[in-house]
């Protein structure tokens, strides 16, 4: 390596990080080979565990093999990929623009893309711990989930999302409706388990996608109880409490837990007072208390509170950012922007001897809500197939 290299440096291999990895090297490849381009990418873990499948696990729709695959299958060749010890970030220091890992090793960068993600915090909820059964957070979990809703066959189940915002959030809702078509036409038990959703705001996304989700909730009789901010959980009593004293029992309860971003950010002083990352909404890059860092970007759930945060929205993201950095590296000096592109795959029926399955992806843009839609069964399939393709397509920045 040169002193003239330009080095990029991505903290997180994960969907986000991946895409704009993969995407540089490709677009740059010629640099790189020249050795004015080096780009490096740290993570904890050498596997890719794809969680946005996880709420088809408990209906046996995907295995484990089909959700999991190592990053060196997946991160382009050209890139210097760092792993467990060598890749766990443990300090972040802007004014130095130098990251530490566990094993002491140190980075510097040119530019800077923070991926890290956001991790659930069951503990900020007192008693949830004590009664914690979700599909949000590790495979592990998730079979725990699995089998306890195989033998569940009476009683009322809460799914509730405690707090807000959480990564994928139409995923509490795509998940009631996929246990309410699975009761229904494969355990035919619907009329024995009652069904609610506590939704800790007012809106569920925009306008057209809480239309829709809102007049499906009520045609599949799955209650909705809007701004129920769930601050306590006592097992014993079976019941959660939201912020306002409101109560709801459960015989079980299913939850999305309160979310935060990597703990090391929060520690390197880069997170904000909300525990999120601060970044411009439009160039997405870092927004600190001195301003913006225009070498440091941000991108996915460890990002900007008012940013949604769906693998939809990080994916456009990735590629907005990619972009400016091709741009910048060429010395083009030419920001993309970000429009807010997001959106959120919705599941109303699974496909089962007797029912066709039914799907569909919208999406929007910032100051462009998404117009009316409804679930079909073609979109059914796209979107069942759309998560084998991710490995080869999305991941590797291909669209």
């Amino acid at each position: 390596m040169s002193n003239n290299t330009t080095n990029v440096l991505i903290l997180g291999a994960g969907y986000g990080g991946s895409v704009v990895a993969n995407t540089l090297a490709r677009e740059l490849r010629k640099e790189i080979a020249r050795d004015e381009l080096e780009i490096t990418i740290l993570d904890k873990s050498g596997t890719f565990i794809n969680q946005a499948g996880f709420t088809f696990i408990p209906f046996d729709l995907f295995t484990p093999e089909e959700l999991i695959m190592p990053r060196k299958k997946l991160i382009s060749p050209r890139v210097n990929a760092f792993y467990g010890e060598d890749g766990e970030v443990t300090n972040v220091d802007l004014k130095k623009r130098e990251v530490t890992v566990k094993s002491n090793k140190k980075y510097n960068y040119d530019y800077l893309v923070i991926a890290l993600g956001c991790q659930a915090a069951p503990e900020k909820t007192p008693g949830l711990l004590d009664d914690y059964n979700t599909f949000f957070t590790t495979l592990e979990d998730t079979y725990k989930l699995k089998e306890k809703l195989m033998n569940f066959d009476k009683g009322r189940v809460v799914i509730s999302v405690a707090n807000y915002p959480i990564p994928c959030s139409g995923a509490p809702v795509k998940f009631s409706f996929m246990y309410d078509s699975y009761l229904r036409h494969v355990k035919n038990k619907r009329k024995d388990i009652e069904i609610a959703v506590a939704w800790p705001i007012e809106g569920i996304g925009p306008p057209e996608f809480n239309k829709f989700v809102s007049g499906e909730l009520e045609k599949k009789e799955i209650e909705l109880h809007r701004n129920f901010i769930t601050t306590k959980v006592d097992a014993n009593k079976k019941e959660i409490t939201s912020e306002r004293g409101e109560t709801l029992k459960y015989d079980l309860l299913i939850s999305v837990p309160p979310q935060k971003t990597n703990p090391v950010l929060i520690k390197s002083g880069i997170a904000d007072s909300k525990g999120w990352v601060p970044a411009d909404t439009t160039s997405l890059q870092y927004k600190g208390p001195n301003g913006i860092d225009k070498n440091v970007f941000v991108i996915g759930d460890s990002g900007d509170a008012s940013i949604l945060k769906t693998g939809i929205a990080t994916h456009y993201q990735a590629v907005t950012v990619s972009q400016t950095l091709f741009n910048m590296i060429k010395g083009y000096n030419i920001i993309k922007p970000y429009y807010g592109k997001a959106g959120c795959p919705m599941i109303t029926e699974l496909e089962t001897a007797f029912t066709d399955g039914r799907g569909y992806i919208p999406t929007w843009k910032y100051n462009q809500p998404n117009e009316a839609y409804k679930t079909t069964r073609l979109g059914w399939y796209i979107y069942r197939m759309y998560y084998h393709l991710h490995w080869e397509m999305s991941v590797k920045g291909m669209f």
